[in-house]
């Protein structure tokens, strides 16, 4: 992911005390947190999904606005931390840009498979608040179009473990940015864990079928 560069705060405590209200519901906290990271975010997820939509999306490039969709989007994630265990503000936006690109992509692949399904398709907006990478197990679920399968199998995960398969399955982050937002140790045990991780879900695959 791409390296981002905040305007320095007075008091680098202030951000985990903000962070840790928010994470408790305090309106202001969240409030506060929004208008220091939603810019940048936004722009490293239009960034990425401008590109990746160009690529292998084309058909839907034309209609779709980045900008409106990462913040409705993102007003969401703020309400969904509790993964988050990194100590920087670095670590955050990065955070921060993976699930709500997590949750984007989520919602194209609805709307393909509607498409493919032959229903109606509704705009892109009405779809948001529903909540290189290794390609073992997710390359094999991708090749027969079940994604859902493998979502709803990653979603009986802890939360942590959840970010950490998604941003590795869907090649968001390093294992190095993974330990930070997450609190792992080490990149080492990032990567130990993701793929202690990935056997339990080829395992819970594997049984549901």
């Amino acid at each position: 992911m791409v390296r981002v560069t905040l305007r320095p705060v007075i008091d680098s405590g202030s951000f985990l005390s903000t962070l840790e209200r928010a994470k408790q519901g305090d309106a202001q906290a969240l409030d506060g947190l929004a208008q220091r990271f939603y810019p940048v975010v936004q722009a490293l997820v239009h960034q990425r999904l401008a590109t990746d939509l160009r690529r292998s999306r084309p058909w839907i490039a034309a209609r779709f606005s980045t900008g409106d969709v990462v913040h409705s989007v993102f007003e969401g994630v703020l309400w969904d931390l509790g993964a988050f265990a990194g100590q920087t503000e670095e670590a955050f936006v990065g955070y921060l840009a993976t699930v709500v690109r997590n949750r984007i992509l989520d919602a194209l692949r609805y709307h393909e498979a509607a498409l493919r399904d032959g229903r109606r398709m509704r705009p892109l907006g009405d779809d948001f608040d529903a909540e290189g990478g290794e390609s073992d197990p997710a390359e094999t679920v991708a090749a027969t179009e079940d994604v859902a399968r493998l979502l709803a199998a990653i979603g009986e995960f802890e939360p942590r473990v959840q970010h950490l398969l998604r941003a590795r399955i869907e090649g968001l982050a390093s294992f190095r940015e993974l330990a930070e937002q997450l609190g792992y140790g080490s990149e080492s045990a990032a990567r130990r864990a993701f793929f202690d991780a990935q056997a339990k879900l080829s395992l819970r695959l594997g049984d549901s079928e």
